[in-house]
């Protein structure tokens, strides 16, 4: 709990001052009082002061995507049908499902009752309402329109969300086919080429090169099988590592805008962000240049991070969104027309929307083409994979058979 410097007086007019703590300005006024003392100044709580626990705890915590998204819908039809806003935040306290969720609204609730603002509550939680969330809550405090920017941040929410699913399932559908497919083949190589082996030491009989090479692999797994798990863990663990750090993401994002199937799909993807984020912000009042902080800040991708930086630059500068993004490789032709025409025409938020339900949609058709594509490429993979070691483990059976017919 944060800790304030008051001075104020006494019932009997002498003056006083000290240190409490308190949850907010109002509930020290208020604590103050009980105590017959009137406050003539009190300092408010800064970065040192603060409650230092309190402050690492909200940063760290974290709500699923899909709770916020319900919160913010909910929230929205109460402050929608009237109902004031600490009184809404105390109804969706009894009904919040996830515990950390349920922590944050007793805190909002809390602060918002004492006379906090909202939108300054929210952003002490930077992993549960980001930065976009807490500038449209701002702007619809500012301007009494808070259930309408709920109901903006609901449909961004809900749309970020499928776009997310759809990136994740088309990512990780091929991880998980492979995955498999590696354990099959390595089951086979620890128990199932043993016992050919046994079989074909019986004949006496040389063996050929391919059914030589896989008894010699599958006794190398066989006799360095820890060795290999602890090296693919250790493997596992350093590559996320690397992905979390900031050049191994930048390395990762620009390796990724690369790869000839799924390098469009992360430009679409990154590109139909960029326009809803945007398209929702300067809907929402917000100023251009902070619309393009925010953008950086939510796009997660190095590659489009990079860009839209060089836009902020660009624009502080004088020049028009369509002229910057003219110059960058990274947007479609289609897309720079669009917002110059927006941009002429002073529609540049609904020209972005556009945009963005245009981008939306190819993502959703190359997911369905990249799923169809690569099931039959990792089949033919895996099937070409066991043949071929079945192959390899039946030639000197046939060479067998051959010998004796002749």
């Amino acid at each position: 709990m944060p800790q304030f410097q008051f001075a104020g007086v006494d019932r009997t007019g002498k003056k006083v001052s000290g240190l409490m703590d308190a949850g907010s300005e109002g509930e020290l006024r208020v604590a103050l009082r009980s105590q017959g003392i009137r406050p003539t100044k009190i300092a408010a709580p800064n970065l040192l002061n603060r409650d230092l626990g309190s402050i690492l705890q909200g940063s760290k915590m974290s709500v699923p995507q899909e709770h916020v998204v319900t919160f913010t819908r909910q929230l929205q039809v109460l402050i929608g049908a009237g109902i004031p806003l600490v009184q809404s935040l105390d109804i969706l306290t009894e009904q919040a499902a996830h515990p950390n969720l349920k922590k944050i609204m007793i805190e909002l609730q809390s602060k918002v009752s004492a006379g906090g603002y909202f939108w300054e509550t929210l952003s002490g939680y930077p992993n549960v309402f980001p930065k976009l969330y807490v500038a449209l809550i701002k702007a619809g405090e500012s301007s009494g329109a808070l259930d309408q920017m709920l109901k903006r941040l609901g449909r961004y929410l809900e749309d970020s969300e499928k776009l997310k699913k759809m990136l994740k399932s088309a990512m990780m559908y091929p991880i998980i086919v492979i995955s498999i497919g590696i354990g099959v083949i390595a089951l086979m190589l620890i128990f199932v080429i043993p016992k050919f082996e046994e079989m074909l030491k019986t004949s006496g009989n040389s063996l050929p090169a391919p059914t030589q090479f896989v008894i010699d692999a599958s006794h190398f797994i066989i006799g360095n099988f820890l060795y290999l798990v602890a090296a693919g863990v250790a493997a596992g663990y350093m590559f996320v590592k690397f992905k979390k750090s900031d050049e191994g993401r930048i390395i990762l994002d620009r390796l990724l805008f690369k790869m000839p199937l799924f390098g469009p799909l992360a430009q679409k993807a990154g590109i139909a962000r960029f326009s809803r984020t945007m398209q929702t912000l300067l809907q929402s009042g917000v100023n251009l240049i902070d619309a393009i902080d925010i953008c950086k800040a939510t796009i997660d991708n190095a590659v489009l991070e990079d860009a839209v930086a060089t836009i902020r630059s660009e624009v502080e500068s004088g020049k028009t969104l369509g002229m910057v993004f003219g110059r960058l490789k990274v947007f479609p032709k289609m897309a720079i027309q669009m917002i110059s025409v927006g941009e002429t025409t002073g529609s540049l938020d609904r020209m972005l929307e556009k945009v963005a339900d245009f981008y939306e949609a190819e993502v959703e058709t190359l997911v369905g083409g990249l799923t169809s594509l690569i099931e039959p490429i990792v089949l033919v993979f895996l099937g070409g994979t066991v043949g071929g070691l079945m192959i390899a483990m039946y030639l000197p059976i046939f060479k067998m058979a051959g010998g004796g017919g002749d």
